[in-house]
């Protein structure tokens, strides 16, 4: 066991962002950082990373703790495997304060032995290949052949398993592993009369990493030229490894991927080795296979921007843009490098100084789109029909990006390559966009305010954004004094006990909602970090009005010093609602709350409505202008919900 020592010393040198950056892109935020959850499905950063309070936070899955509580999430391990993982990445020797009994040896889990297999089978294949006449004569003058220096050959851990029956399989038997462990995670195989033998033998070994860098599979490489042999072994899936969660070579590039911000995508084992030894480190592999939903998850964890590497067989290209298509939706910037005639990655570098290659992948990158359509658009010549199909297909991944302005862009472009009016394009975008909306509706809930917070709004008259300054204003009052505080909330006519600020959290993320102010949207991020760890509201009324920023300090103690809430007129006026001392009336509180964030909805399905009544006065062809007018009249209908739920009456 890890003594209490060790464990002291491991929490008091970690640092909470240094340990989430391995896994995760953050920015920063003011005094915190920032990034995406990678505990759900999230697209906008919800994730608050704070170095000072040494803690990370989501309020949307609730996730959060300090560096050992994360690193158990992500990576799904026990407490003593995130503190030897910490211990290692500080350089922190661990004391133990005694042996592990044989008891405690075998309540070791399942997985925590997989993982020892494999790194045992690491250390002997690269023991193989090294120290003996075999391995050096036939795996290191391999490697050696293809161009990789003593240095690579290290770092990835290459190796050999040799070209005999059983060698590594009674190695590990002899060693204490299990028949049954060997067999599941694929370094053993049984013949039809149950015979065990080395799956891999007689080829070079490629260890296979996951995010923290244990081992959780090989591929292995026949040196026989033989058609009928398979060129390439992998391990099968295992507790330990999914394929289609792993990125060759990830571990590796993860830094260099967050600090050149962008990755580059090649296809297998040795165009990554090739490129990295020629001083591109961003480079990760898919394996042969299209981009998973794991493995494009893994990669927004560290950056948006994505480059694939082709080589220049156009037949390959075509069949592999299919594959590219489905990125566009993630929010990936997605480039692509098409490599001279005849070469692949690895051939590629090899006659080759590291700077031309930096060059050239820099100098030859272009975006996937534009790249997509002029390659389609050379097939298709000068035929009207495969022309008109290849514009509806560029248009229709043009509609699964996100960005409005970055759509506007692609339009511009095509309408330039295929010699078309833009407002043709146009119409055509909308009409595919209305269609994904409206098949979006029938899958979601009633009840979910439309996404409107990202789409650009018209200008407001002075007295709505001064009114709605007002509301924002006043819902952080409510959480800084009365956060904490309890209130019921009814859903689906019942009621439950929630506490103010999680109630908001809830509502904002579902709806995306953001403040407008950025002042108070501050405020409300630090809010959420400073809550996750406070004991009470008044070590939160503290933490801000001893807060360094002297902004902060000024607009919340004179509210904190004020016995009552002085919320603003001109929401007294419009509401008969309490205010007077809210702590000693929890039920008006509780309506207080509920009221402010209807407000707050209403002001932003009314800026929806507006961009409806624009689109309506656009040209579209009828059946597109009956899906507008169709979302028109649920906005309208939710407005007048919300209307009713507060109590007044809208006149336009």
């Amino acid at each position: 066991m890890i003594s209490r020592q060790t464990i002291d010393e491991i929490l008091l040198v970690a640092k909470i962002e240094d340990v989430v950056q391995d896994f995760v892109a953050l920015k920063k935020r003011g005094q915190n950082w920032v990034g995406l959850c990678p505990f759900h499905d999230d697209r906008n950063p919800s994730m608050y990373v704070s170095p000072r309070l040494g803690i990370y936070k989501c309020f949307v899955c609730n996730a959060g703790g300090n560096a050992v509580n994360f690193l158990m999430e992500y990576e799904k391990i026990s407490y003593p495997e995130a503190l030897r993982y910490l211990a290692k990445k500080y350089n922190i020797q661990i004391q133990e304060e005694r042996e592990l009994s044989d008891e405690e040896m075998l309540e070791k889990t399942e997985k925590d032995s997989l993982f020892a297999l494999n790194a045992f089978a690491e250390n002997y294949f690269v023991e193989q290949m090294h120290n003996t006449e075999t391995g050096q004569a036939i795996a290191l003058s391999y490697f050696k052949e293809r161009g990789y220096n003593n240095a690579t050959i290290q770092h990835f851990r290459l190796g050999y398993n040799p070209d005999e029956w059983d060698a590594f399989t009674q190695e590990a038997i002899k060693n204490g592993y299990k028949i049954d462990h060997l067999l599941k995670v694929g370094l053993t195989k049984k013949t039809e009369n149950n015979k065990l033998f080395d799956f891999y033998r007689g080829r070079v070994i490629f260890p296979i990493h996951n995010t923290m860098g244990k081992i959780v599979g090989f591929g292995g490489r026949t040196l026989k030229k033989d058609d009928k042999i398979a060129k390439y072994f992998n391990s099968p899936e295992s507790e330990i490894y999914h394929k289609s969660n792993i990125l060759y070579g990830f571990y590796f590039a993860k830094k260099a991927i967050r600090a050149k911000d962008n990755v580059y995508l090649v296809e297998g084992y040795t165009d990554v080795i090739s490129l990295y030894q020629a001083g591109i480190q961003n480079v990760v592999a898919s394996s042969g296979t299209a981009l998973t939903e794991g493995q494009i998850k893994i990669i927004l964890s560290q950056t948006q921007n994505i480059t694939i590497l082709y080589d220049g067989d156009k037949a390959g290209i075509k069949a592999a843009l299919r594959g590219v298509d489905m990125l566009l939706p993630t929010g990936l910037n997605v480039q692509v490098v098409l490599l001279p005639d005849g070469e692949d990655p690895d051939s590629f570098v090899k006659n080759k100084r590291d700077s031309e290659v930096a060059d050239y992948l820099e100098n030859n990158a272009v975006n996937f789109l534009l790249f997509k359509a002029e390659l389609l658009s050379k097939e298709a010549g000068k035929d009207p029909i495969k022309r008109a199909e290849v514009v509806s297909e560029i248009v229709e991944n043009i509609a699964e990006i996100r960005d409005n302005l970055v759509r506007a862009f692609y339009i511009k472009e095509c309408a330039n390559l295929f010699q078309i009016e833009e407002n043709t394009l146009n119409v055509q975008l909308r009409k595919i966009v209305w269609r994904k909306l409206q098949k979006r509706d029938k899958n979601s809930k009633p009840e979910v305010l439309p996404q409107t917070i990202t789409t650009p709004t018209p200008q407001k008259k002075e007295f709505e954004e001064n009114l709605l300054n007002i509301i924002e204003k006043d819902i952080i009052l409510l959480i800084l004094k009365y956060g904490m505080y309890e209130i019921a909330v009814e859903k689906d006519s019942d009621y439950s006990i929630m506490r103010i600020d999680q109630y908001i959290f809830n509502e904002f993320h579902e709806d995306e909602i953001y403040f407008s102010q950025p002042f108070f949207q501050t405020l409300y991020e630090e809010y959420a970090l400073i809550a996750s760890v406070a004991r009470n509201q008044d070590e939160i009324k503290r933490y801000f009005s001893q807060h360094e920023n002297q902004e902060i300090q000024q607009f919340v103690i004179p509210y904190f010093l004020s016995p009552s809430p002085s919320f603003s007129e001109e929401w007294e006026k419009r509401f008969d609602v309490f205010t007077h001392s809210s702590t000693n009336n929890i039920e008006k509180l509780n309506g207080e709350i509920i009221d402010h964030i209807n407000m707050f909805k209403l002001r932003i399905i009314e800026n929806y409505r507006k961009l409806l009544d624009v689109e309506l006065k656009a040209e579209h062809d009828s059946e597109t202008t009956t899906i507008i007018l169709e979302k028109y009249m649920k906005v309208i209908q939710r407005r007048n919900e919300l209307a009713d739920l507060l109590g007044i009456v809208i006149t336009k």
